[in-house]
């Protein structure tokens, strides 16, 4: 089990695991929960300025007014991508991925600063309907991205198809021959798995199932994993000296492709039910596409005229 014997890291062996996204959509979204509910806070509690924010300004001054008004350009400009998808002669204006980050990003700042425009109150029913089809048109993006990147290759890569999630479930599938030597009741039990997965018809209740037994799988068989390696280390001496590291490494290389295996094969198994997901969400996405903008639009005018 020394250096000299290990077979390759499998992080090298495998070129096409998928990364993991960066931590930049999640911070964002973490900085803008946080400034609304400073925000909300402040326009109904006393602020360090000793007065509510909803006194600082209102949605009919300057400030408030101009804060809406880059509200609702940001959102504006966020309906240019279905038009990019979807208009021919837009089709040759930048990558789609672009495209959609700022959509995604827009979908966020938009509505964000309206909120504030409103200093967190309905003042008006029109406002109110404008305001609830714009929240549920957010609220819906977010749940649409969390769907679309179970079917695409990380959140800007291009959409997988289930061959080849299974063409990478069969690459992740075989283990060294020597760990077949001292864990086979483990690589049996991922290929038990795995056939399980791949028998999936994509309900939802199996979707739900194939979850559930996954977690637990990973959680039992890298547990598992610990205790043979280690019994048969300290059996042999091996669990001191600089050896050590050497089994440490080991185990750290064995546990990743367990937890890889059993992933692969659950987005596989998986892929159908978000891929219905997904339909079902751009059923109801775009509904309330057209009534945020109509209710906003409405809403624009009767400020103006009355």
């Amino acid at each position: 089990m020394g250096s000299q014997t290990q077979p390759a890291p499998f992080v090298d062996r495998r070129k096409n695991v998928r990364h993991n996204e960066s931590p930049a959509w999640t911070w964002f979204l973490v900085v803008v929960t946080a400034l609304l509910v400073a925000g909300f806070l402040q326009a109904h509690l006393p602020g360090a300025m000793g007065v509510k924010g909803k006194e600082l300004y209102k949605p009919g001054d300057n400030v408030g007014y101009y804060i809406g008004l880059v509200g609702g350009l940001l959102m504006l400009i966020m309906l240019l991508y279905p038009l990019r998808k979807r208009v021919k002669f837009m089709k040759s204006f930048g990558i789609l991925p672009s495209w959609f980050r700022w959509h995604m990003v827009l979908g966020i700042l938009g509505p964000a600063l309206v909120m504030f425009h409103t200093t967190f109150i309905i003042h008006s029913i029109n406002a109110g309907v404008a305001l609830i089809c714009m929240m549920l048109v957010s609220g819906s993006g977010i749940f649409g991205r969390f769907f679309y990147t179970k079917i695409h290759n990380g959140l800007y890569g291009r959409q997988l198809s289930l061959k080849g999630m299974r063409e990478e479930m069969d690459k992740t599938g075989s283990f060294d021959r020597s760990f077949m030597v001292f864990a086979p009741d483990i690589v049996n039990r991922i290929g038990k798995f795995c056939v399980r997965a791949d028998a999936t018809k994509g309900g939802f209740g199996e979707f739900a199932a194939i979850g559930f037994e996954a977690a637990s799988l990973t959680k039992s068989l890298t547990k598992e994993l610990h205790h043979v390696m280690y019994t048969q280390a300290h059996e042999k001496n091996w669990d001191t000296g600089p050896i050590k590291k050497d089994v440490d490494a080991l185990y750290a290389e064995h546990s990743l492709h367990i937890r890889n295996s059993i992933r692969v094969a659950r987005d596989t198994a998986q892929f159908r039910t978000y891929e219905r997901l997904f339909s079902l969400w751009h059923i109801f996405h775009i509904p309330l596409v057209y009534m945020m903008v109509f209710s906003g639009i409405y809403h624009v005018i009767s400020v103006h005229m009355y």
